[in-house]
This record gives C-alpha cells, sequence and structure tokens, in this order.
C-alpha cells in the first residue's frame, strides 16, 4: 500500500486534544484515568491501539473531544506514561504540542507502598514524592522515606 492509498483509521478532530505515543499497551489505564473525570465523561473519545510507529514500533493513541483537559489528569499521565505527547487541537489543526515529562514532586497522587506510612494510617496526609536523583526513576516518600520506582507509584493511583 502507498501512503497516498493509506487509510486514516482514527478520524481527525475538529477541536479536543491528541494523546500521542503513548507506550503499546498503555492506552487503556490511560482511558481508565480519562474516565475518573466528571468533566470529560460528556466527551467523545476515541482510542487506537498498536498502531505502527517509527520512533516507538507500537504505540497507542487517544483522541478526546474536550474543551480542556484536567491539569491533575495530566500529573497522572506523567506517571502513568512520562514521554507522552499532547497536542491541542483546534480547526483541524495543532495550536499546541507539549511532551509530558516526569517531574521532580508528586503530590498526592499516589499511595506509599509502605503500609506503616502515616499516609496509609491517616487518609488526611497527603502523599508526597521527590525523586532520587536528576534522571531517576525513582521516588522517595516524604513521610517514610520508602523508594518506590515510578513503575511500582503508576499501579498505586489514588482514586
Amino acid at each position: 500500500m502507498t501512503p497516498q492509498n493509506q487509510i486514516l483509521l482514527i478520524p481527525k478532530i475538529e477541536r479536543g486534544f491528541v494523546i500521542d505515543h503513548i507506550p503499546a499497551g498503555l492506552g487503556i489505564q490511560v482511558m481508565a484515568l480519562i474516565g475518573r473525570w466528571p468533566e470529560l465523561e460528556d466527551a467523545v473519545v476515541t482510542l487506537g491501539l498498536n498502531y505502527k510507529s517509527t520512533r516507538m514500533g507500537r504505540k497507542d493513541m487517544i483522541k478526546l473531544q474536550a474543551g480542556s483537559l484536567p491539569p491533575r489528569l495530566l500529573q497522572m499521565l506523567a506517571l502513568v506514561s512520562p514521554g507522552v505527547t499532547i497536542k491541542h487541537i483546534d480547526n483541524f489543526e495543532v495550536i499546541e504540542k507539549v511532551v509530558i515529562q516526569v517531574p521532580e514532586l508528586f503530590d498526592n497522587l499516589a499511595r506509599c507502598l509502605n503500609p506503616n506510612c502515616i499516609t496509609n494510617a491517616e487518609p488526611h496526609v497527603a502523599t508526597r514524592f521527590r525523586r532520587v536523583e536528576s534522571g531517576s526513576r525513582n521516588f522517595r516518600c516524604a513521610h517514610c522515606e520508602r523508594v518506590c520506582t515510578l513503575d511500582e507509584l503508576a499501579g498505586h493511583i489514588k482514586v
């Protein structure tokens, strides 16, 4: 099939957001995060799984027809799938493009893995994780000092 004959598998959107470069297999997890936001429950969402990607080999993609994305959702994306690209679309054109990076600090996004941590015993105490060192995927709990990997924290996102 020549590039001119390729079929567009996910239609273009007039206004909204494209969450692109999601590692293959994580698209459903990202959809579950989107489903947590009442302000997005009426949004039209298209999920594409396992697309070919020259950069990644395989990737997932989500197109979301919504006026805005909750900032906390973007923080959760940084935890679950750092490196995803968020493209803001208006009139079928990309007007802004942001690559979500892992922050140095996560506030109240994930539960601590230490069952004895005060944040697990006292629900009103917010969690806080700080990156152990620049470029690392390890984070230390500010309360009990337990070190957790980014993948471990992604599996313990707070509702």
